[in-house]
């Protein structure tokens, strides 16, 4: 691997060296576990990248090493495009053959990013955004399941897949559709940097796994939710909001301070 990896590795807790003597899928799919472990999705970061810089669209996408730095010192994380991008860079680096890709979300219509790695068995579908805890098999009938949700490729049309995810309560949530195949780099980001201006980018959603406990919350409610294998629950984040999003989330206090100040939570 060379220094670049290791240095990214590093701001993940990984050892370069232990992984070596890995095959490269193998050494994906353990980056990936610890990648979503540290890394939560949010879109904070992607407002306030927005708000500093708004003159210059083309910035406001952040690299894989200001990510992965700023997860390292902030907690903070990204969207499902600067996730995919930082997942797919880092999947290359450990010697696996990965790209982004692009999907389209079936509720709201946008796009959605992910990962595909194609290994010695057929590509696999990587999602850090919704916090999938494996790869999915890209073939009709291709799942994951994790004690909260079963998650499954469904075929839709001609080459379309579907993914679709059951819950604790059986009834199955199409998330969006995609053809299994890399981006073309252009069309990535333009989708990527005309997200940070969908209607649904203006509130802060966050959520987070840590084993089998699934963490979320959307400012436009001002609720969290945890989901276990025992239930679900819900709570108002009360008066102490940053305190609560800190613990749950472990964003920097100061970055969510900055956010809600001033009358910025509606």
């Amino acid at each position: 691997m060379d220094a670049l990896t290791r240095h990214r590795l590093s701001l993940l807790g990984l050892d370069a060296a232990e992984l070596e003597s890995e095959a490269p899928e193998a050494r994906a799919a353990r980056v990936y576990a610890t990648f979503i472990d540290k890394v939560p999705y949010e879109t904070l970061s992607a407002l306030e990248r927005r708000r500093s810089i708004p003159a210059d669209p083309e910035s406001w996408p952040r690299t894989t090493d200001r990510l992965l730095r700023e997860a390292r010192t902030d907690g903070t994380g990204g969207t499902c495009f600067s996730l995919s991008y930082a997942l797919a860079e880092l999947f290359r680096g450990v010697g696996a053959n990965a790209a982004v890709t692009l999907g389209q979300h079936l509720g709201h219509k946008a796009p959605h990013a992910a990962v595909v790695l194609f290994g010695d068995e057929g590509p696999v579908l990587y999602d850090p955004s919704f916090l999938v805890p494996g790869g999915i098999p890209v073939r009709p009938g291709g799942s994951v399941d994790d004690g909260l949700f079963l998650h499954a490729l469904e075929p839709r049309r001609g080459p379309m897949l579907a993914l679709v995810r059951t819950g604790p309560d059986a009834v199955p949530k199409p998330l969006y559709s995609w053809i299994p195949m890399p981006a073309p780099p252009d069309s990535f980001f333009r989708s990527w940097i005309e997200s940070f201006s969908s209607p649904r980018s203006v509130r802060v959603r966050m959520a987070r796994r840590r084993g089998d406990e699934l963490v979320s919350y959307a400012e436009e409610h001002d609720r969290l939710w945890v989901l276990t294998p025992a239930g679900r629950c819900e709570d108002a984040v009360g008066r102490d909001c940053v305190g609560a999003l800190h613990r749950h989330f472990g964003l920097s206090e100061s970055l969510l301070r900055a956010h809600f100040a001033a009358g910025a939570r509606r």
